[in-house]
């Protein structure tokens, strides 16, 4: 997958039309964008409780929007489609109702599941008799049973899913049998359709027992990152984590709601905030080669003794070089203690084939910085965490710089 494609599946969650919290500060908001490197943001459509020139301002600095629409999409699509006619592009997507199990809406007559799709499908029919809209796509309402419909033609361009690994587990696979994200994807290929996940996450409240959400700051650093790659590999187009900011104070640590963030409530980096920076800006960094260089798209290896829980995807960065992820995902939550574990690292042989020019590897949880420096080797016996962990590598072929 080219490097810039897969920047492109990150997004986040954001609550731009709270008045009463963190989001209330946009210029945090898009600072904090900027700074991370993401650009794709989910929130709810311009209304009345924040001025219009404040989704503008977002939309300048880059911001990219998938808006969630309710039954009452006919009061906000007009401001949508003025937006994206002001700021070209800055309307992304456009998704339908949020979580029909949890959040039951009404709508001409109808009730529950029913008056969801009613919604979901002339909300598709809406936005692609816009001119303004026509090219945008529409995700999936959330929270119906989809073994219970038989098609989305006509109703959604993308199948749409929430994953919230329980416990602390890790997002795809867990000794335990559990495989949250795995379960969204084979939903998703239920309609023949692309697959977005638009919520997913941990908060930073760590909890002992079954069937609880919370990990300390490093541990939610671990399964965001994780899940990411998860997505990508597993050919999500975009994964939405929940969410940017802690939206109030808890000073008595007992609301899980405001602890979802990738910065705290007084806009201070988590550890996830500072490995997901780290990860664009390792992503992003590029070399200068000279005009006539023609970098190969291909890159031959081979990973031996690589266990069942353990992940790889290769990305290629635009100059050419590429970038090998791994990732291990072991264990990361004990929930009977409600203490993060440790695993020791999956050691995995790695063989290029032919010599590689240089190897650079990299931890996004600790650095933007190479941890180690190869040069012209051809194998590589790697150490593995439970969480991603990148290779850059330069071809013995590539053309100077």
């Amino acid at each position: 997958m080219p490097a810039d494609e897969f920047l492109q599946t990150l997004a986040v969650d954001t609550h731009v039309s709270y008045t009463d919290g963190a989001y209330v500060n946009v210029h945090n908001v898009a600072d904090d964008m900027a700074w991370l490197g993401i650009h794709h943001v989910r929130d709810y459509p311009p209304g009345s409780s924040i001025p219009f020139s404040s989704y503008v301002y977002l939309a300048q600095r880059g911001v990219k929007f998938n808006f969630l629409m309710g039954a009452d999409f006919e009061k906000h699509i007009g401001q949508v489609a003025q937006l994206n006619t002001e700021v070209p592009g800055s309307v992304a997507a456009i998704e339908g109702p949020n979580e029909l199990n949890n959040f039951p809406v009404a709508y001409q007559g109808l009730t529950g599941a029913a008056a969801g799709l009613a919604v979901q499908r002339d909300l598709y029919a809406r936005v692609h008799g816009m001119p303004e809209l026509k090219a945008v796509p529409v995700y999936d309402a959330t929270g119906f049973d989809p073994k219970s419909v038989e098609t989305r033609a006509a109703s959604a361009d993308f199948a749409n899913q929430h994953v919230y690994p329980q416990n602390g587990e890790q997002p795809l696979w867990n000794a335990n049998g559990d495989k949250w994200m795995l379960a969204a994807i084979h939903l998703g290929q239920r309609f023949q359709l692309p697959l977005v996940i638009t919520e997913f996450g941990y908060f930073s409240l760590p909890q002992a027992g079954w069937y609880m959400l919370g990990v300390d700051e490093d541990t939610q650093a671990k399964g965001i990152l994780n899940g990411y790659m998860d997505a990508a590999s597993a050919g999500v187009k975009r994964l939405y984590v929940y969410e940017l900011l802690d939206q109030k104070p808890d000073p008595a640590h007992k609301n899980d709601e405001m602890h979802y963030g990738l910065f705290r409530n007084d806009n201070s980096p988590k550890p996830v905030a500072y490995a997901i920076r780290n990860l664009t800006s390792i992503l992003n960094a590029n070399i200068t080669r000279r005009a006539s260089a023609a970098a190969s798209n291909t890159l031959a290896y081979t990973l031996s003794d690589m266990p069942q829980s353990a992940n790889s995807l290769l990305l290629q960065k635009k100059d050419g070089r590429f970038v090998l992820v791994l990732w291990n995902e072991t264990l990361i939550w004990d929930r009977a203690t409600g203490k993060p574990l440790t695993s020791p690292p999956a050691r995995v042989d790695l063989d290029f084939g032919e010599t590689a020019k240089r190897v650079e590897l990299y931890d996004p949880l600790a650095s933007a910085e190479p941890r180690k420096i190869h040069r012209d080797v051809r194998q590589l016996t790697v150490e593995v965490p439970d969480h991603v962990i990148l290779l850059e590598v330069t071809p013995a072929n590539a053309p100077g710089t």
